[in-house]
């Protein structure tokens, strides 16, 4: 497998599933510019990567915000005086919180529909254009979410986001492909990370509300589950595919989801 570029960026890698993109498409022939929005995550992890690559590629560590035009127009600057200019880019920055539509503050909701939406679509059109300008095809993978599709209580903001972040994809891969620009989605299910495991999604309710609805048997998938795919889609492999979403998350898309906001106990009981 023959990755289309060896210059990439990978957002919100730090750590979880970015950071297990990063390392995957390091060791699948890539160098790649790390972005993120704390520093010390991202020198931590280029210094891990650049260990296991042994001088074969490298990773660049950038801290900057997915929702600042200015931090996006760096970023692609450094990777390309780094690197050459990306041909991939994999858009993989997200956040959620949990929280009815009840009680979902609007900041909360801002937040959350700017990180997941608004940096994908200024990173893709940053890239795009020096793409363009450069006559050079690239690769964009959005990674979205089982939530694209599969709608729970207590996610209606990110599930917002991550419906957006799928048409966004589909509308960016018919507007791009004449210029040999392919931007595909990858939609994870529960993913083994530090923020998930923070936030409870793998112990006791939440847990077997996972495991009940993954056909695969498992409540949880791995980073390099996800990285695997991603590379795939940026490779000569798939360079007959735009346009398209692939889930990676055991097959819990055919069974739907169970309620985050019952499990966690977040709903109201409503007393007549």
């Amino acid at each position: 497998m023959k990755l289309m570029s060896s210059s990439a960026i990978v957002t919100g890698a730090g750590q979880g599933i970015g950071l297990g993109i990063a390392a995957r498409l390091m060791r699948d022939g890539a160098n790649v510019l790390l972005f993120g929005r704390t520093p010390e995550k991202l020198e931590a992890a280029a210094a891990e990567l650049n260990r296991a690559a042994e001088g074969r590629t490298r990773a660049v560590p950038f801290a900057g915000d997915v929702v600042r035009a200015e931090d996006v127009a760096r970023a692609l600057e450094v990777a390309t005086r780094e690197f050459g200019l990306p041909g991939i880019l994999v858009n993989n920055a997200g956040t959620a919180t949990i929280r009815t539509v009840l009680d979902l503050p609007e900041a909360e909701f801002d937040q959350v529909l700017a990180i997941n939406l608004k940096g994908p679509f200024l990173f893709t059109q940053a890239l795009a254009k020096a793409l363009v300008a450069a006559k050079q095809p690239g690769s964009i993978v959005n990674i979205s979410s089982l939530n694209q599709t599969a709608v729970t209580d207590g996610l209606s903001h990110y599930c917002a986001s991550k419906a957006g972040l799928a048409n966004f994809s589909k509308a960016a891969a018919s507007e791009l492909g004449r210029y040999g620009i392919r931007v595909n989605v990858v939609a994870p299910g529960a993913i083994r990370t530090p923020l998930a495991e923070m936030a409870g999604l793998g112990t006791g309710a939440m847990a077997q509300g996972f495991l009940a609805h993954t056909p695969l048997g498992k409540a949880w998938g791995e980073p390099e589950d996800v990285a695997k795919v991603v590379s795939f889609l940026c490779s000569d492999l798939a360079s007959w595919m735009t346009g398209d979403t692939l889930a990676v998350d055991g097959g819990n898309h055919i069974r739907g989801l169970h309620s985050y906001a019952d499990a966690l106990g977040l709903t109201r009981t409503v007393e007549g």
